[in-house]
């Protein structure tokens, strides 16, 4: 389950027309002073709760982005719940149904604003409502409000565990948000607490494409025994490994990546398992974009996926190329990253440095001279990018399979390139730039 923000959501806007021009720096600092004042009636002894409700719940209808704002008024209706002080009758609990149904009805008619303005009330005389928590995180949704959306599932998971409902609300906001492997974790530990009623009204409430990737019972029995022994005092790293192996074949980068840590706390090698660390979270951003890609997300959610694979992989190279500087292949490949992010002139620096060296082997010099070219290009040095194209394209003099080969290697080697030939995409720049300044191909 996502943790919930430790960071002030005053700077949060919605999507939503009743946010879209943000707040103006006066009313940021309202926002915050007031739920600075509502920790402060908390902090009284005894503690007001009413008082620090109210000035939340102010938070909360002023900005339904800010997670914080949520979460704070959940936890402190959770603290009085526990006091006896929101428990109430089935007279009262039978007029509290009626503010239930009204947000139910409100979502009928998409009202995502009104809904969240009467969320602080709805929720104030119903502390603990399935229903009612399950419509607000719906709400949040629609606006685009994620992390107030995983707030509420969060009380949601906490309250009632056992419901399915829940559970397959948690696993379409994974889904939805482009993580499927999360999606995939949150089977695993359902597997291993809920009986097999629960677990089988979740499966048959989501669609196969969804099912198709959870883990199997046996595979998480099989799972759990490893990481027992992996566990134990005289384990070697053999077992480690073997265990982040196996996690990960069944996309579970999410318990990989615990495993690595683990693994460095019992250990040591914090290099070498800080290293693997990073590669699977590569591998998970590289896999989420896949997945989401083959279900045909919508653009918004892939081009965010996108630049999360390209973050990571400008990590992944970055420390990679500072560990091994006699690896000239690698800090190419860092720069190909910085290409994919747009940091040109960064890339620039980073391939003219590297053009010096006489020791390049052939295709890293190819990989070097389009990357320089087309960074060139990008920040309109034009004479300098021509001057590279056609010493690219003397370099490209090879035989049919030659450049096959070529083309097989850059997608395996070269960040970006996993679905267009370098061929290709090198003659067709070099015809264009060339075209375009009225100068014939040499």
């Amino acid at each position: 389950m996502e943790p919930a923000t430790s960071e002030s959501a005053s700077n949060q806007l919605s999507s939503v027309r009743n946010y879209v021009g943000g707040f103006s720096r006066q009313k940021r600092r309202e926002l915050q002073n007031q739920f600075e004042t509502g920790l402060q009636w908390l902090e009284q002894e005894p503690p007001d709760f009413d008082q620090a409700l109210r000035l939340f719940a102010r938070c909360m209808k002023s900005d339904p982005m800010g997670a914080v704002y949520t979460y704070e008024f959940l936890q402190t209706l959770e603290a009085g719940y526990q006091k006896g002080l929101y428990c109430h009758g089935w007279r009262q609990r039978r007029r509290n149904a009626k503010l239930v149904k009204r947000i139910t009805d409100l979502r009928a008619k998409q009202q995502w604003h009104e809904i969240l303005n009467r969320a602080p009330e709805t929720l104030y005389h119903n502390a603990r409502n399935e229903r009612l928590l399950l419509e607000l995180a719906f709400a949040a949704q629609a606006i685009n409000a994620a992390e107030t959306q995983w707030v509420y599932l969060e009380f949601a998971l906490k309250y009632f565990s056992g419901s399915a409902d829940v559970h397959v609300q948690i696993i379409h906001a994974f889904y939805q948000s482009g993580r499927y492997d999360d999606a995939n974790d949150h089977i695993f530990n359902l597997i291993q607490i809920a009986n097999d009623s629960v677990l089988q009204k979740v499966l048959r409430a989501l669609p196969s494409v969804i099912t198709q990737q959870f883990p199997a019972v046996e595979t998480v029995g099989q799972v759990e025994t490893l990481r027992a022994v992996a566990e134990q005092a005289d384990a070697q790293d053999d077992h480690w490994l073997k265990l982040c192996e196996i996690l990960e074949d069944l996309n579970l980068y999410g318990q990989a990546i615990d495993a690595c840590q683990q693994a460095t706390k019992l250990l040591g090698n914090p290099s070498e398992w800080t290293q693997r660390t990073l590669k699977l979270r590569l591998h998970q951003a590289e896999s989420r974009l896949a997945f989401h890609e083959e279900l045909e997300a919508s653009e918004e959610l892939l081009d965010q996926l996108q630049h999360e694979v390209w973050r990571i992989r400008t990590e992944y190279y970055q420390k990679l190329a500072a560990q091994y500087p006699a690896r000239p292949l690698l800090t190419i490949q860092l720069g190909w990253c910085l290409v994919g992010t747009e940091n040109w002139y960064e890339a620039i620096k980073i391939f003219e440095d590297l053009r010096q060296m006489k020791t390049l082997k052939n295709r890293d010099k190819l990989a070097l001279l389009l990357g320089l070219a087309e960074s060139q290009q990008a920040v309109r040095r034009f004479e300098d990018a021509l001057q590279t194209y056609r010493q690219l394209q003397s370099a490209l003099d090879c035989s049919k399979v030659e450049r096959e080969n070529l083309d097989a290697w850059m997608r395996d080697e070269i960040p970006g390139f996993h679905r267009q030939s370098f061929i290709e995409r090198s003659l067709k720049r070099i015809k264009t730039l060339s075209n375009s300044m009225n100068s014939t191909p040499s």
